[in-house]
């Protein structure tokens, strides 16, 4: 395994902490938030750095989960919850109007189903990779 693929794993561990962390604070889901986004867009490339090729200078979410499917690699993601990280990485470095996502400042409620599927994404990719995350 290359040595990058266990560094992008590792820092997708670290966004996902740190997101755990920052859940206990209300007034920080928008930083929640982020780094749920980077942990998925972390491990994603993972699996691209190891399986695929290069890793893309990207950070939208959706384009990385095709470039893994079109590989024959298919994670359980719940699209549409995707689709709402996604859009975090561009809100909370740009921020508009109305806050991080659609309905604004995201609820802890939404940050929580972030969460979740970052979770989820970073377990996948290491069964994927076959990784042992304490060595990583």
């Amino acid at each position: 395994m290359k040595k990058r693929v266990k560094e992008w794993i590792k820092y997708s561990k670290l966004d996902l902490d740190s997101a755990l962390k920052l859940l206990e604070n209300p007034e920080l889901t928008q930083s929640a938030a982020f780094h749920c986004q980077q942990s998925i867009e972390k491990s994603l490339k993972a699996i691209i750095e190891e399986k695929i090729r290069k890793v893309p200078r990207t950070h939208d979410l959706i384009k990385l989960n095709g470039l893994i499917e079109e590989c024959g690699i298919k994670l359980s993601i719940n699209e549409d919850v995707l689709d709402q990280v996604n859009d975090v990485y561009i809100e909370t470095r740009y921020p508009s109007d109305l806050g991080l996502i659609p309905e604004g400042i995201p609820k802890v409620e939404t940050i929580k189903y972030f969460y979740d599927l970052s979770e989820s994404i970073h377990k996948q990719v290491i069964e994927v990779l076959n990784i042992r995350e304490k060595n990583c």
